[in-house]
């Protein structure tokens, strides 16, 4: 696929793409602000009631986003590139060209790759997966898999389930063990997929030593795998993809005819990440759009999925509105109205204008997913504090609600436009009545 066209006007941004926001994934409450005397620029500090803890940015936090892609950090990259997609039709389509086990998740499909990727069967098709690799004596990637879903997200994001509070910009959760680990940047070859599982913990230790307790990991040997969720309302997830790889897979499926009412490309939206893990942090993070896992889950990266996509989803929504308020037609009407009191708009014009704008703002409050919790948290409820946070991260609600101001004062503007079309009709109406009644040749009717 060519290159990206720039889109025309500004799109709106989330404020944590400039300030550099941190969000913690675990939860415990914050007693003090961070002192704004610290000698080190590199030191994140707090207090909770266990005491001081002190973190330390890691390289990759640092770093912009073209020095990780320099670096060689695995990318998080969200792609929205049409309004639906045919989602049985992909399953049939990825299992059958692209040698992949799809697996469905109410309106998501999770897709796992082995690396390296290999050309297509066709020649109409770019890529496929490896063969995953079989060791002796350990179990299967996907067997691994379907024991995970089998017994929950078991890690140690959500010991403690509490709402984060917020104070003074710092966002906190439990509490966390002092660390000075820092990251190096991932080789090719790091692991994407869950190959860590969490050591058995005694049923008496999770009743009475559970904020206590450090819950062993377990190295299985690593994979070499990449990662993709697919979501029915047009947006698709991309872990540890290069570009090129995820162009070409976006390619190989809109070829399938498998997207619904496709983008062009200028107006796709797109959102990117990176993200590594390291099992020795103390708590998992957020950080100046850089994700720190403790281990790598595929749960754990469907339910980071869901909140990137609805967030990827949204900000279609907030540059569509911001294409239809900019456009020079809707900017000339009040002047019009302002200048000479009269405007030279028709009224099919305005009722277009006005059914475009409700649209939108249906599909934002009642067709879209965007306000709505995935059905894979109420049946997985440990993900669903994970999802919340990095919602929060993403600024959603907040997001949602600026873009409903707009929307609303702009169809308060759209009522006064019709209004004064309906003044003119009505003006218009009682001019042919005077004249049909002033008229020679009806006077005989009256």
């Amino acid at each position: 696929m060519t290159g990206l066209a720039p889109a025309a006007g500004q799109k709106a941004q989330r404020t944590s793409k400039t300030t550099q926001k941190l969000v913690l994934l675990p939860s415990a409450p914050q007693t003090k602000p961070l002192p704004e005397d610290l000698e080190d620029d590199r030191l994140l500090g707090y207090e909770t009631d266990a005491g001081r803890v002190r973190e330390y940015k890691s390289p990759a936090e640092r770093m912009n986003r073209e020095q990780r892609e320099r670096a060689g950090y695995k990318r998080i990259t969200v792609y929205c590139v049409c309004e639906a997609m045919k989602m049985k039709l992909l399953a049939q389509f990825l299992k059958r060209e692209h040698n992949v086990q799809p697996r469905v998740f109410d309106e998501a499909m999770y897709v796992m790759y082995h690396l390296p990727l290999l050309p297509g069967y066709g020649p109409n098709l770019n890529i496929r997966s490896s063969v995953p690799p079989s060791t002796p004596g350990t179990k299967a990637l996907l067997t691994r898999l379907y024991e995970a879903e089998e017994n929950g997200y078991q890690g140690s994001y959500f010991a403690q389930p509490t709402e984060p509070p917020e104070a003074d910009g710092y966002m906190t959760s439990a509490s966390v063990e002092r660390s000075e680990h820092v990251p190096e940047p991932p080789h090719e070859s790091e692991v994407d997929a869950e190959t860590y599982t969490e050591g058995d913990v005694d049923d008496h230790n999770l009743r009475g030593e559970q904020s206590e307790e450090t819950i062993h990991v377990e190295h299985i040997p690593e994979e070499n795998v990449a990662e993709i969720v697919f979501f029915a309302y047009g947006v698709a997830v991309f872990y540890g993809f290069s570009e090129s790889q995820e162009r070409s897979i976006l390619e190989d499926v809109a070829n399938a005819g498998i997207l619904k009412r496709q983008l062009k490309e200028a107006d796709w939206e797109i959102e990117e990440c990176h993200f590594t893990h390291d099992p020795s942090i103390a708590y998992p993070r957020i950080y100046n759009d850089f994700f720190t896992f403790k281990s790598p889950s595929h749960l754990l990266k469907l339910s980071v999925a869901h909140a990137l996509a609805q967030s990827t989803l949204l900000a279609a929504y907030e540059a569509t509105a911001q294409r239809v308020l900019s456009d020079p037609r809707t900017v000339a009407i009040p002047k019009q109205l302002a200048f000479s009191g009269k405007l030279q708009l028709k009224r099919r014009d305005a009722l277009r204008l006005t059914g475009r704008l409700f649209k939108l703002r249906r599909d934002i409050n009642l067709v879209s997913n965007v306000l709505d919790v995935p059905e894979l948290f109420w049946s997985e409820a440990s993900l669903k504090e994970l999802y919340g946070a990095v919602r929060e991260y993403m600024e959603i609600d907040e997001r949602v609600k600026v873009l409903n101001e707009k929307l609303g004062i702009a169809s308060g503007f759209l009522d006064a436009i019709h209004d004064h079309l309906n003044n003119n009709a009505m003006e218009r109406i009682t001019w042919i009545v005077i004249w049909f009644c002033v008229s020679p040749g009806h006077r005989g009717y009256i």
